[in-house]
């Protein structure tokens, strides 16, 4: 760029200034001290100088904008410093050979030292994101920093303002004709650039065209349609809109929060979001043209670059080739055609990745850096994916190599936030799947990822370790330079920039710098590619709580020193929530196999294996199934444990005199083959010579050393343990008869396939390992096998039952369901249990003390860990087993059930507490035979819950037998507190689970005291509290619900005399209360039985007075409503009652025929019975009796809404009344009478 060019630039808003502000220039030339041409000549920048600040803080104070002061004089800074840059002068020399510095000069820009260096500036920009091109000018600066004309032109475009359709018709010209003009030759530019530049150069080309889409969109035509302002718009604000936040001009990397289905989808996803900004009435169809516009031009500037087609569609792998029907048929397009095929036939070893990142690379020589770590990292694609197999003297099936043997995963995506949960299983489970990883890692890699690492998450065995060296070898040297660093090889408490330089001295053998290397590495961008982050944080022992943040940090360092770097970092899900991820970072987890990745897998195992199952076929060996995955769903689906899938059917299928049916045995059964085959494997490998029996002894012992170790990660409530750790478990968990010497544990697992080894290393030369096996459930089946073996030793009174409880005192095996599973094949029956269940809870003999402790425990978390476990023991086979066989001896089952799981409860972590409830089942019953017949029992049994959790054990904990201990329910001198002492027992524990239960309840000991400790019997013989029959009656739904009426019969079998008054009148009142609001929908007679009861109870319990009586009127509404519409002896009788008349009486007046003929029903409405009663209480002889029971009449009528019969008899009802009666009128039911009384008045 010349200095005129950027004299110009910094001149033009001036001159622009002072013309709109209207400043005239005779004023300025006196200010300045100039002629009218001097001043000319400055505004117009023909000077080859930059001026003085005086002078152009003069200019900005005569246009009245002091406020802009700061900005002009930050402008002229950059003026004098891109003025001094254009001096002529070379770069320093760098070191290295000529041949070094010529590579770097292919890029056409970085032959150009100040277009370089305005490149590398940008760069060092960056604040905390991606370098994204937001805006039509900073595209500009890139497309058009060697042409001023052009440049110029864009320029003033972008001042430009479109105030009319008119003025956006000549807008939309000019931008076409500008957007050709920068994209003229932008293959060759591309082909030539250099990584950092020709992604710089695609990201502002393809921001050109998605502005070309929206340019052309029909919303803008809406702005100015007949009747609408449309106002100005100018190309900064439909930059703004049409590029948001710059994210999917400046990179491809996929929208994480919903799933990616193509390159258009986005597109138009894009676009639909970006016209909702106008004034269209469909922004849809808006959408569709400019998505048809930009697809148009993408296919066109895709016939001369096709890079930049490949570059905007790479997560689409091999399906953007359904974009191409757009392309002009040419070279280009069969190019693209021919790329496309092979992406897609490539779906294994990462060799897509390869061909689409080749398919954007430069054709030049590499460095010298680059080309050799490119070399050493190729390598490994032709070594074994896994070392397992490897020195086998034996003849054994061929590993495929890497470069064959990987398949390439289904992964998630997720952008961390802070509420995010990389580590749980169910925060994954919703975001979408992915298919094409290959597309999204080039995605990544050429959308300048050089401000967060891109993290790695994945189950052991899924292949984490596979990708990190096959992402090493596929990346091309001519664009990256791969760095891999294994976390388990470097010093754990080493720099970033120190773990570097031990990574590259294993690599290389040679004592070389990150400085060397990228100093010789000019124009690619280096990866480096961090393996193994779980390791650090288990095996080290330190807190690397900020590693990640660590590794962002030097990106961000790097990049502001004008190096961009990539970082890509693979670790364990599990382990996730130990680590500070990085905002905004972008997080990918690797799912299990699903059924074709898996068949696609097998076949690549058969192909590499065709010549070993050919040599075998007489030994029963046939090629793998491809149906792996259906019958071993939890193995098959992680690579590694794959591997062993198959070299296990590969070498123990033939090894029998007859062929097992694999698809038919049991999990069981197909570990512990696995596990024989591979030990037996490595000590053969170890021990050729060994006799059969000597050999079984020593599969024997290693299994058992196996199973100390799973036993120390199941005490310790962990999935692995540390080297000290095992080594101590060593020393006192295995078999009481082994005969061979305990090993140290990095001894030990180096034995072993399917144990991984996590190591850090630390500056002093020491080390820290960490042991987890591969799959969870390996560490579960040798758990089980351990305690059944040990079990099947016990009691032996010494080392067996030391080692039992041992291995069952410190975690529930409820914690790990599947132990308990593994022992339901492993024990045939619970006989071994019996004689160590008694003595369960007590101290332990001397001869069995072992002073084993995997970590701090109170003696009784322990022995309650150990009582629960033998239960669980007793229980596995899947038998129902009856608390009284385990404490044969005790001469109440009951109660010592309540103190185990009291015992249980307070010791257990509440996590396993809850686990071991949810895995026992109990039924409260009697024994039925032996010496503890008819005593209260539990029947027990894993897995089934058949009785409902509400249902009522209180006549099973009340109803005990004489020799059972209860308490006494007839004893009258406490029983008054009796449960009032019972919930101060209960909440003197301060239990959480008991305080959330009594929270509902509290309202009913307070105002049902009684009812509480009264029992009643169900239809069924069943015992309850008349508390809860009273309550399960009030809140069950309205009739005709099920069970409703039942629910009423066992309220009403309480009425017979053990309640005391106060008690029967509660239940009476709420019974009724209940009745009055359902009893039309409840069968006739079954309403005139529950009626006459309660009339009945009531009547003996109240003598008729004036008192406000809510109860008799409820049941004397349900009375009148039934003999309303039926006559029904039983109902006149209870009415009778209620009124204190005499029952014959009212059965005559409401014609009733006692003896049985069928009645004359004249009685038709309730005011009918309702006048009928009132004339009987008119017959009353003492005037006391008659007032009340007049008085209980006209509440009724008012209840009942009766204002005929109001406008009858109220007033002559009132008028029998003495001042008491009248003070037992309610004011409501006096205005009702009043009511009356005044519209009858003003009838006469």
């Amino acid at each position: 760029m010349l200095a005129s060019d950027l004299m110009a630039a910094f001149w033009r808003p001036l001159r622009k200034m002072v013309k709109e502000h209207g400043v005239p220039r005779t004023r300025l030339c006196r200010e300045l001290g100039l002629g009218a041409s001097g001043l000319s000549e400055l505004l117009n920048g023909k000077r080859a100088k930059a001026p003085s600040w005086d002078t152009v803080r003069t200019i900005v104070t005569a246009c009245d904008e002091a406020s802009q002061l700061e900005y002009w004089r930050t402008r002229l800074t950059e003026l004098e410093t891109e003025l001094e840059r254009i001096v002529p002068g070379r770069r320093e020399e760098q070191p290295g050979t000529a041949d070094d510095r010529d590579a770097s000069a292919d890029c056409s820009v970085c032959a150009d030292e100040y277009e370089d260096e305005r490149f590398r500036a940008s760069v060092r920009a960056l604040v905390g994101d991606e370098w994204q091109i937001r805006s039509f000018g900073a595209a500009t600066r890139v497309l058009a920093s060697r042409h001023p004309v052009l440049r110029r032109d864009a320029e003033t475009l972008v001042e430009d303002e479109v105030e009319s359709r008119e003025d956006l018709a000549v807008f939309r010209d000019r931008f076409e004709d500008i957007a050709r003009r920068m994209l003229a030759g932008l293959g060759p530019r591309v082909r030539q650039a250099c990584h950092l530049h020709r992604v710089g150069l695609l990201r502002a080309a393809h921001t050109i065209l998605l502005l070309e889409g929206s340019v052309r969109s029909p919303s803008l035509d809406a702005l100015w349609t007949e009747g609408r302002a449309g106002g100005t718009l100018g190309m900064e604000d439909l930059s703004a809109t049409a590029l948001g936040d710059g994210t999917l001009a400046s990179g491809t990397l996929p929208i994480t929060d919903v799933p990616y289905v193509d390159h258009r989808a986005r597109i138009l996803a894009h676009y639909e979001s970006a016209e909702s900004w106008g004034d269209d009435e469909n922004p849809p169809a808006a959408a569709e043209v400019s998505t048809a516009v930009y697809e148009s031009r993408l296919a066109e500037v895709a016939a001369e670059c096709p890079e930049l087609l490949v570059w905007a569609t790479m997560l689409d792998g091999p399906h953007a080739m359904r974009g191409l029907d757009a392309c002009p048929k040419g070279e280009a397009r069969e190019h693209l055609e021919a790329l496309y095929q092979e992406v897609g036939a490539q779906n294994g070893g990462l060799d897509g990745l390869e061909t689409l990142l080749r398919a954007l690379t430069r054709q030049t020589t590499p460095g010298a850096w680059p080309a050799r770590l490119s070399e050493i990292y190729r390598h490994e694609l032709n070594r074994p994916i896994s070392p397992v197999g490897e020195a086998d003297d034996e003849p054994s099936p061929c590993i495929p190599r890497l470069s064959e043997g990987y398949v390439n995963p289904a992964f998630r995506v997720a952008v961390h936030s802070p509420h995010g949960m990389p580590h749980v299983d169910a925060w994954w489970s919703s975001r979408p799947l992915s298919e094409e990883i290959q597309g999204f890692l080039a995605a990544y890699l050429t959308g300048f990822p050089t401000v967060r690492p891109l993290i790695v998450l994945g189950d052991p065995g899924a292949g984490k370790s596979l990708l990190t060296r096959l992402l090493a070898a596929r990346l091309p040297p001519e664009d990256y330079l791969p760095i891999r660093i294994e976390l388990r090889n470097v010093f754990a408490d080493a720099d970033i920039l120190e773990q570097i330089r031990q990574a590259l001295r294993l690599a290389t053998l040679m004592d070389v710098t990150w400085a060397t290397v990228t100093e010789l590495s000019d124009g690619v961008l280096p990866v480096l590619i961090f393996d193994g982050f779980d390791e650090l944080l288990q095996a080290s022992g330190a807190d690397h709580w900020r590693y990640l943040q660590d590794i962002a940090d030097f990106q961000e360092a790097s990049a502001r020193n004008g190096l961009p770097v990539a970082a890509i970092v693979t670790s364990r899900t599990v382990v996730a929530d130990q680590a500070k991820f990085p905002d905004d970072s972008v997080i990918i987890r690797l799912e299990p196999f699903d059924g074709t990745r898996i068949a696609r897998w097998t076949d690549t195992w058969n192909r590499a294996n065709a010549s070993y199952f050919r040599r075998n076929r007489r030994k029963g060996l046939a090629p793998l199934r491809r149906d792996l995955g259906a019958i071993y769903p939890d193995l098959a689906g992680q690579p590694l444990l794959l591997l062993m899938l198959a070299l296990y059917f590969s070498v123990e299928q033939g090894a029998g005199p007859a062929r097992v049916d694999h698809a038919s045995m049991s999990r069981v059964d197909l570990y512990e083959r696995l596990f024989r085959l591979f030990v037996r494997r490595q000590i053969t490998k170890l021990e050729p010579g060994l006799r059969p029996r000597a050999l079984e002894e020593r599969i024997e012992n290693e299994l058992d050393l196996l199973s100390v170790i799973a036993a120390a990660m199941f005490n310790r409530g962990s999935q692995g343990v540390s080297a000290e750790e095992a080594d101590h478990d060593l020393r006192f968990l295995r078999a009481p008869d082994s005969r061979t010497a305990c090993p140290e544990a990095r001894l030990l697992f180096g034995r072993f396939f399917f144990i991984h080894e996590a190591r850090a290393t630390f500056e002093q030369g020491a080390d820290r390992r960490w042991y987890e096996f591969l799959h969870a459930t390996f560490g579960e089946h040798l758990v089980a096998r351990k305690i059944a073996r040990t079990l099947a030793r016990c009691p032996d009174g010494g080392p067996h039952d030391g080692l039992l409880f041992d291995l069952l005192s410190h975690s529930l095996l409820t914690d790990r369901a599947q132990i308990l599973d593994n022992l339901r094949d492993l024990l045939s029956s619970w006989d071994a249990v019996r004689p160590l269940f008694p003595t369960a809870l007590d101290e332990r003999p001397a001869e069995s003390r072992t002073g084993y402790t995997a970590r701090p425990a109170r003696v009784t978390h322990r022995h309650a860990c150990y009582s629960a476990n033998l239960l669980l023991l007793a229980l596995a086979p899947g038998q129902v087993v009856n608390f009284s066989e385990l404490v044969a001896d005790a001469p109440d089952p009951a109660a010592h059930w309540t103190e185990h799981a009291l015992l249980w409860k307070s010791q257990l972590p509440s996590d396993s507490w809850d686990a071991f409830t949810r895995a026992v089942g109990s039924v409260p019953q009697r024994a039925v035979f032996g010496a503890l017949e008819g005593r209260r029992d539990i029947a027990l049994c894993l897995g089934r819950h058949e009785v409902p959790d509400t249902v009522s054990r209180a006549a099973w904990v009340l109803d005990p037998t004489e020799k059972e201990t209860a308490p006494d329910m007839d004893d009258q001198s406490s029983s008054s507190d009796r449960w009032h002492e019972t919930l101060r027992r209960a909440r003197l524990l301060y239990d959480r689970d008991v305080e959330l239960l009594l929270e509902p309840a509290l309202p009913v000991f307070e105002e049902l005291d009684e009812l509480t400790r009264t029992c009643s019997v169900d239809q069924f013989g069943r015992g309850t509290s008349v508390a809860h029959a009273l309550v399960t009656l009030m809140v069950c739904e309205a009739a005709p619900a099920r069970d409703l009426m039942t629910r009423y019969k066992t309220c009403l079998r309480a009425l017979d005399g053990s309640m005391g008054p106060w008690a029967e009148e509660r239940l009476v009142a709420l019974v009724a209360q209940r009745l009055v609001g359902e009893s039309d929908r409840l069968p006739r007679d079954f309403v005139s039985d529950t009626v006459w009861t309660l009339a009945r109870a009531w009547a003996e319990l109240r003598p008729l007075s004036d008192r406000d009586e809510r109860t008799p009127l409820h049941l004397l509404s349900v009375a009148c409503r039934q003999l309303a519409r039926a006559c029904d002896e039983q109902l006149a009788v209870a009415a009778a009652r209620l009124l204190a008349l005499d029952a014959g009486q009212v059965v005559s007046d409401l014609a009733i025929d006692v003896a049985g003929e069928p009645p004359v029903p004249d009685v038709t409405t309730t005011h009918d019975v309702l006048a009928r009663l009132h004339r009987r209480v008119q017959t009353r002889a003492d005037p006391d009796a008659r007032a009340l029971s007049g008085l209980r009449l006209l509440k009724l009528a008012v209840a009942l809404d009766q204002r005929e019969w109001c406008d009858a008899y109220g007033t002559q009802v009132l008028d029998t009344m003495d001042a008491a009666g009248l003070d037992g009128v309610l004011p409501s039911e006096a205005e009702y009478v009043r009511g009356v009384d005044g519209r009858r008045a003003s009838d006469e």
